[in-house]
């Protein structure tokens, strides 16, 4: 288990604090999210709300969320009573006919009370994560790293960088991996000479060897805002 996964030993008391009624619908997302995530969201205010952002400016950059739609925190408040009428993403053939399906959903204003901001911000990170896995074919779950990465270091990881990331093809697992310092030798010189060259072909005019200790400091920094997390 990495850095990521190791920041709580479990989801408990996030379930007990944040997820707390709706649980459902929420203890869902805190499975989907991991205890990394999971501990950003409960555990620092509203780091979360920031996160909300970042994830609606990368959707909308990739095209997988449209101009004039809504933030997160509407997109989490409407799965969340999706889910009470029993409308989940796996009766669809295709995760954008789920996307439509929440946009359209007629929202009780009753029942989003019921739900603090917080947690609709974390269930709309679940919808977001999980239609940029539909986009790029990446395991379930992997795509909670991206907004772990992003709060680790949210200078170094924009919607811009991760933009270019995810249409490399580069696998955000390995990104991952290498960031918590769990690869070594060849196989961690590989990953960073693909970030290099990423950051190279959206700065062309930038010297090999600053992309290359931008790098090295960014994963300093990751990692050093992660273990503090942990604490």
């Amino acid at each position: 288990m990495g850095l990521f996964g190791s920041i709580c030993s479990g989801i408990s008391s996030f379930c007990s604090s944040v997820c707390s009624g709706v649980s459902s619908a929420l203890s869902s997302a805190a499975s989907w999210a991991g205890s990394a995530l999971s501990s950003i969201a409960c555990g620092i205010g509203n780091a979360i709300c920031g996160i909300g952002s970042f994830a609606s400016n990368l959707l909308k950059g990739l095209g997988i969320f449209k101009e004039n739609d809504s933030e997160p925190e509407e997109w989490g408040d409407r799965a969340i009573q999706a889910e009470q009428q029993q409308i989940f993403p796996n009766q669809f053939d295709d995760f954008d006919d789920y996307l439509d399906a929440l946009r359209n959903f007629e929202l009780d204003p009753e029942k989003s009370k019921e739900s603090n901001l917080e947690q609709k911000i974390f269930k709309g990170l679940e919808v977001a994560g999980r239609a940029l896995e539909a986009k790029f074919n990446a395991p379930e779950g992997s795509m909670a790293d991206v907004f772990v990465l992003h709060h680790s270091n949210p200078e170094y990881f924009t919607s811009e960088r991760f933009q270019s990331l995810l249409s490399s093809g580069t696998s955000i697992v390995d990104i991952a991996t290498y960031f918590e310092g769990r690869v070594g030798g060849a196989e961690a010189l590989n990953i960073e000479d693909k970030l290099v060259d990423i950051d190279q072909n959206a700065h062309p005019e930038k010297d090999e060897n600053i992309s290359r200790h931008e790098l090295y400091d960014a994963v300093d920094t990751s990692q050093n805002t992660l273990r503090n997390l942990g604490d």
